[in-house]
C-alpha cells in the first residue's frame, strides 16, 4: 500500500509552488558569491527537484528568533519612511495565497490561462489605469528625417546654452529641472523632451526594444519554445544583496565555520559594462522614406504581446471578438437591476429613508466592477469612457461597441424590472389616492428628473455636473499606480461607497443620474412600455444626465492630471502642438477609411448592376 501511494501522481497547483519557492528564496545563505547563484542552507538538490531539510526548530523557537530580529529595525527602517493611510503593499506571499488550484494538464488544453498578466491594456475601474504610448508622445517620421537629414542634429541642452544655462543634460533627461524664469524652464524642458525622444528612436531604429519598458507591469517578453536556453547578462549573474538605511552590517550572518562574514574584507569584483546602444547618424542610415513608418506608434504596439484564447466552439470564436462588449453590457444589466429594483421597492413600500437606495446602487457598482472589471473594465458610463479616451488613450475605435452595450443593458434592465414588480406597479397605481403623484413616483424609481418644483435648468445642470467632477477626480486617483491605490482587489469596494456617497450628496435635487445611459436606457424602456413622449417634453433629460455628465467628467479629469497626474498619456502632459498634430493626423486617417470604404462600396455596386 506504502508502495502504491507513492507511486500516484500528485497534483500541485502553481500558487503552492511559487510558496515553496518564495520560502527557499527567504532563507538566509551562509556564503555569498559572485558571478553565479546562491544555494541556501537548509535545502539539498535531489534530481530536478528541492527538498526541505529538518532544522530541528519548534514553533516557539522560529518566533522567538522572528521577533528578536523584527526588534533590531524601526518602523521607519523596515518601512522606508512611506507611511500612507492607503494601506500596505500587496506581497507576493499574499498574492500567491490567492491562487487557485490548476490541475496538471488544464493549462494544456486551455492556453489563455497561462498566458501572463496584463497582456494587453485594461482601461479599468477594477486596478490601476495602463500606461500607454500615445501618437502624440512619438515623433513621426518627418519629424525624424528633417532632424537627422536636412538639419543639423540638436545639441544636448543646446536651447537651455542659448538661454545662458549651464546644466547637465543627463539631470534635464531625468526631468531634473529647478523653477525659475518660464523662458528658461520652457528651454529646458524642450530640451529634456528632445534628449528622450532621440534615445526612444534610436532605441527602436537599432532594434534595441527588448530593454524598452512600455510598462511597468505588463510582461513584455516574447514567448519561447521550451528547450531554448537564454544566456543571462552579467548584471543578472549578480546576487542581489538587499541594502538600506535599516541595514546593520554587524548582524551579518556566520558561515559555516562560526566566523562572522562582516569581519571578512570585502574584495574588488569587477563587473563588465554593457556597450551603449549605437547612435544612428546620417552616414550609417538609408533614408528611404518608404522604410519609415507612417508613425513610430505602430512599432511600440509591437512590443505587446499577442493574446491566446480558449476557442473551443464557434461561440467561443464570436465571444473572443465581442468579449469586452458583452462584458460590458452585462455588467451595466446587473447594476441597474439591482439599483432600479431598490429604487422601485422603496417607492411601493413607503418607505421614506433615501440610505436604502444609496447603499443599493453603491453595492450594485461593486458589483458590476466584479463582474467585468478585468474584461471590459467595467466603465459602466459613457462619460467615463470617453474621458479615458481623451486623457488616457482608450481606442476610440472600441467606443461605439462600449456605447452601444452600456445602453442596451441599462435598456433591457428596466424592461426586467418593469416586468417584475408589474402587479406590485399595478397594485399601488390603484389604492393610491392621486393617480398623478403616483406616476410620478414610479416613473421617479427609473429615471432621474427635477425631484422638486424650485430646482431650476441650472441648478440640475450642477448639480449632474458638480456629482460627475468628484467621481471622475476619484476614478483617476484609484487608478493611479503612482499615487495610492488600493490593493487585493479593493477597488470595485472603494468605488461602491463612493457611488453610495455621491447618492447620498446629490441624490436628493435630481436623482444622481451622473451617467447617460442610467437614465436615457430607462427612459426609452418606459417610452417603449407605452408611458408616452412626456418623458422627454423636460429638456432635463438632455442637459442633466447627457451635458451636465460628459463636463463634469472632462473637467474632472483636467482638474487631476493638472493638479496631480505626471504621466504623458494626458494631453495636459504635453505640448498641445503634439495634441493637435495627432488630432488631425488621426481625422486624416479616418477620413482616408471612409472614402476608401465608399469607393469599395461604390465598385461593389457596379459590378453587381453588370452582372444583371
Amino acid at each position: 500500500m506504502a508502495d502504491r501511494a507513492s507511486s500516484r501522481p500528485r497534483a500541485q497547483s502553481e500558487a503552492a509552488r511559487l510558496r515553496d519557492e518564495e520560502r527557499m528564496q527567504a532563507r538566509p545563505s551562509p556564503t555569498r558569491s559572485v558571478g553565479g547563484g546562491r544555494r541556501p542552507s537548509g535545502l539539498a538538490t535531489e534530481g530536478s527537484g528541492l527538498r526541505h531539510r529538518n532544522t530541528g526548530l519548534s514553533r516557539r523557537s522560529r518566533t522567538n528568533r522572528v521577533s528578536s530580529l523584527s526588534s533590531r529595525t524601526t518602523l521607519a527602517n523596515r518601512t522606508g519612511g512611506n507611511f500612507t493611510f492607503a494601506g500596505p503593499e500587496e506581497t507576493s506571499q499574499l498574492r500567491a495565497a490567492h491562487e487557485p488550484f490548476v490541475h496538471p494538464g488544464y493549462t494544456d488544453l486551455n492556453p489563455e490561462y497561462e498566458q501572463p498578466p496584463n497582456t494587453k491594456p485594461v482601461w479599468s475601474l477594477a486596478k490601476p489605469l495602463p500606461r500607454v504610448v500615445r501618437p502624440g508622445m512619438v515623433p513621426t517620421k518627418e519629424e525624424i528625417l528633417q532632424g537627422r537629414t536636412t538639419e543639423r542634429p540638436p545639441l544636448p541642452a543646446e536651447n537651455s546654452q542659448k538661454q545662458g544655462l549651464d546644466v547637465d543634460p543627463n539631470e534635464l533627461e531625468a526631468g531634473r529641472i529647478e523653477k525659475a524664469d518660464p523662458k528658461k524652464m520652457a528651454a529646458q524642458v524642450d530640451d529634456a523632451r528632445i534628449q528622450r525622444e532621440n534615445n526612444f528612436v534610436n532605441k527602436i531604429l537599432t532594434g534595441d526594444v527588448g530593454t524598452t519598458r512600455i510598462s511597468r507591469t505588463s510582461s513584455t517578453a516574447i514567448r519561447r519554445p521550451s528547450g531554448v536556453q537564454i544566456e543571462p547578462r552579467p548584471s543578472e549573474q549578480l546576487s542581489a544583496v538587499p541594502e538600506g538605511e535599516g541595514h546593520d552590517s554587524s548582524q551579518s550572518p556566520p558561515d559555516d565555520t562560526g566566523h562572522d562574514l562582516s569581519d571578512e574584507p570585502l574584495q574588488d569584483v569587477h563587473i563588465p559594462e554593457e556597450p551603449p546602444s549605437p547612435e544612428i547618424s546620417p552616414d550609417q542610415l538609408d533614408f528611404d522614406e518608404a522604410a519609415y513608418p507612417e508613425d513610430l506608434h505602430p512599432l511600440v504596439q509591437d512590443l505587446v504581446e499577442e493574446e491566446v484564447h480558449n476557442n473551443h466552439t464557434v461561440w467561443s470564436v464570436i465571444r473572443t471578438h465581442h468579449r469586452e462588449a458583452l462584458a460590458e453590457s452585462l455588467a451595466v444589466f446587473i447594476q441597474l437591476t439591482v439599483g432600479l429594483a431598490a429604487d422601485l421597492s422603496v417607492t411601493l413600500g413607503g418607505t421614506t429613508n433615501p440610505n436604502t437606495t444609496a447603499w443599493a446602487w453603491g453595492f450594485a457598482a461593486m458589483m458590476a466592477i466584479y463582474i467585468s472589471g478585468g474584461v471590459s473594465g467595467a466603465h459602466l458610463n459613457p462619460t467615463i469612457t470617453c474621458m479615458l479616451w481623451f486623457y488616457r488613450g482608450f481606442p476610440k475605435r472600441k467606443m461605439p461597441e462600449y456605447f452601444a452595450a452600456q445602453f442596451i443593458g441599462a435598456f433591457v434592465a428596466a424592461l426586467a424590472v418593469y416586468g417584475l414588480y408589474h402587479d406590485s406597479i399595478n397594485e399601488y397605481l390603484s389604492i393610491s389616492t392621486s393617480s398623478t403623484s403616483s406616476t410620478t413616483n414610479v416613473l421617479n424609481s427609473f429615471v432621474t428628473s427635477q425631484r422638486n418644483p424650485w430646482i431650476n435648468p441650472q441648478t440640475a445642470f450642477f448639480n449632474e455636473f458638480l456629482g460627475t467632477v468628484v467621481l471622475t477626480v476619484t476614478v483617476l486617483a484609484l487608478g493611479d499606480d503612482q499615487n495610492a491605490p488600493p490593493g487585493a482587489g479593493m477597488n470595485a469596494l472603494v468605488v461602491g461607497l463612493m457611488v453610495y456617497t455621491l447618492s447620498i450628496t446629490f441624490s436628493y435635487q435630481t436623482g444622481a443620474a451622473l451617467n447617460p445611459s442610467r437614465d436615457f436606457g430607462p427612459r426609452l424602456a418606459l417610452l417603449a412600455l407605452g408611458y408616452g413622449s412626456d418623458l422627454f417634453l423636460n429638456p432635463y433629460w438632455f442637459y442633466g444626465p447627457w451635458a451636465g455628465s460628459f463636463c463634469g467628467a472632462f473637467i474632472g479629469a483636467f482638474l487631476y492630471d493638472f493638479m496631480i497626474f505626471t504621466g504623458g498619456e494626458s494631453p495636459v502632459n504635453y505640448p498641445w502642438e503634439r495634441t493637435e498634430r495627432a488630432m488631425k493626423r488621426s481625422r486624416e486617417k479616418w477620413g482616408r477609411r471612409l472614402k476608401k470604404g465608399f469607393k469599395r462600396q461604390k465598385k461593389g455596386g457596379l459590378e453587381k448592376e453588370v452582372a444583371v
